[in-house]
């Protein structure tokens, strides 16, 4: 039979809005279904694959790991100017022209990027992850004090009514990103605000049919677009919701126009720099100026291509949403 029949998909209930219905397949692998929802048009997984993310931070093998692992070997400085960091100072401008402190978790921290931004722009910044080596670095390398390895499940009973949660590229991970949803509601204060983002379904990649390898199950299980976020705000009871897609990258550029192995060779020899040398210089064509020449070009390249269509095709969706005052 089929995993598109439709006797496979009565009855199955969609992690984005909790409701059951006739969901048609729109992709098949060989370990998994991406559902699209009938009632809120989610994508969603059907697979028992799953990341351990306390392990992702570890050398693996493959590409996923290997960009998790980068992000621990890099240093505090270069991080500033990947893609997520961009992502995170657009969100604190916005966020600011709300709220100009007050208590701020970042569920999913990560290594502490968005938590170390804020805690300079006067927030007092809680943190946690499931990830030890990511809370260890947000700790080590980026001070955060109040982080925390686990999920929202393991906090502090003292960790309560925060002005903002931040949610930085979470749901998409986790199994039930409806629940994780109500959880984050619950620990707002009233008018609080949530701050998050996910991957935009009809980013530029995706559009030129050349999606990146971490889009797929088990790295990510859900996928969405500005209208399936915006229902999903409101319907758990958000008010005040705007959804946009935000930032076009050389990063983003770079996985359309270069063959994917030859992207996974530049990702590893990075990882490898990184790991044996005090000096990281992965190879000499990565450290040369040509390549700072090509990086350059691709940001200019980008940053046109942000102005004139990253309103549509950006690779995030960013969200902002309040919760109620009563």
């Amino acid at each position: 039979m089929s995993m598109y029949d439709n006797k496979q998909t009565q009855g199955l209930s969609c992690p984005i809005c909790g409701r059951s219905g006739k969901n048609r397949g729109v992709e098949r692998g060989k370990d998994y279904v991406i559902y699209r929802c009938s009632c809120c048009q989610g994508d969603f997984a059907a697979t028992e694959l799953l990341i351990a993310y306390q392990e992702a931070y570890k050398p693996g093998g493959d590409i996923i790991q290997d960009l998790y692992l980068l992000d621990a070997l890099q240093s505090p400085e270069e991080h500033i100017t990947t893609r997520v960091a961009t992502l995170h100072r657009y969100a604190l401008m916005q966020l600011t022209g709300r709220l100009v402190s007050g208590k701020l978790l970042d569920v999913g921290c990560g290594i502490g990027r968005f938590g170390k931004l804020a805690e300079e722009r006067g927030f007092e910044v809680y943190a946690i992850d499931p990830a030890e080596e990511a809370v260890k670095y947000a700790k080590e390398k980026f001070g955060l004090r109040n982080a925390v390895v686990g999920t929202l499940e393991d906090i502090p009973s003292s960790w309560q009514n925060f002005d903002v949660i931040a949610c930085f590229e979470v749901l998409e991970h986790v199994e039930r990103p409806r629940e994780l949803a109500k959880q984050i509601y619950k620990l707002l204060k009233p008018g609080g605000y949530l701050i998050m983002s996910v991957p935009n379904r009809n980013r530029l990649n995706v559009k030129l049919a050349r999606r990146e390898e971490f889009d797929y199950p088990p790295s990510h299980l859900t996928r969405w677009s500005k209208q399936v976020l915006s229902f999903f705000l409101n319907d758990l009871g958000f008010i005040n919701i705007q959804v946009r897609p935000y930032v076009i990258t050389r990063w983003q550029l770079a996985a359309i126009l270069v063959p994917s192995n030859l992207n996974r060779k530049i990702v590893k020899k990075k990882v490898n720099g990184l790991a044996h040398q005090s000096q990281a210089r992965p190879g000499f064509f990565l450290s040369s100026p040509i390549w700072g020449i090509i990086q350059k070009a691709g940001d200019a390249v980008a940053l046109l291509l942000q102005a004139i269509i990253g309103h549509l095709y950006g690779h995030h969706l960013i969200a902002f949403a309040q919760k109620p005052r009563k």
